[in-house]
């Protein structure tokens, strides 16, 4: 059903970005997956549509609306709400995500801050019990985005840290860093790479092994 949501509002979508990606961590060790990305822009406010599958059993969906207003010369203000789940099909959990954030953005710079709620739950929990049932009311989200050649570039290499992407919320002190590039290669068509470092684990499970992930694929613009 998620996928079939997914479709249908990828074929009104302006932006489409298709992955290929494979990790590695100590509990699966190599494991692989798809994750896309449909984007429609409508003035000056987006509307994302994200869903990741992974061997891993683990698939990811989240929706964000961001609006953005340009404050001074290339220099815009944005505002994110986002809903996100992750599911566990493994361990039958998942967890529920609601974001927030303002940021500002430049030609070669992003910075963003905010706050997001996660809940946790077990599929078949009893509606009356509390077992299995948790809720993480404030965490601090943040990134910070550096762009070498220019976000509008025909191509770029940024890096980024943060405690979130697009398919995976962590604590404040468990960053995610990323290190990507872009080559337009056509009017409409790019080329997009992405290497990541992230602790390994679910629900924020203290983990020192830090495990990696790599993303390489093709964006195009209708």
């Amino acid at each position: 059903m998620l996928v079939c949501l997914f479709a249908s509002a990828s074929l009104g979508a302006q932006e489409v970005q298709v992955n290929g990606l494979v990790g590695y961590n100590n509990t699966f060790k190599w494991y692989g997956g798809t994750d896309v990305k449909g984007v429609l822009h409508v003035d000056n406010t987006d509307f994302t549509l994200n869903l990741e599958a992974l061997t891993a059993n683990t698939y990811s969906l989240g929706v964000t609306v961001s609006q953005s207003f340009e404050v001074c010369k290339n220099g815009f203000v944005f505002l994110d709400g986002t809903l996100h789940s992750r599911i566990f099909s493994i361990y039958k959990t998942y967890e529920f995500v609601y974001a927030g954030s303002v940021g500002f953005k430049m030609c070669h710079f992003s910075a963003q801050v905010g706050l997001f709620s996660r809940t946790i739950d077990a599929f078949g929990r009893d509606w009356h019990s509390l077992e299995n049932y948790v809720t993480e009311p404030f965490n601090l989200l943040y990134k910070v985005k550096i762009s070498v050649m220019g976000f509008d570039n025909p191509w770029d290499v940024y890096l980024v840290g943060s405690n979130y992407n697009d398919f995976e919320y962590e604590r404040m002190w468990e960053p995610i860093f990323s290190l990507g590039g872009r080559y337009d290669f056509k009017e409409r068509w790019s080329a997009v790479a992405e290497g990541t470092l992230e602790a390994a684990g679910i629900f924020h499970g203290t983990v020192k092994f830090y495990e990696a992930v790599m993303r390489i694929g093709i964006k195009y613009k209708i």
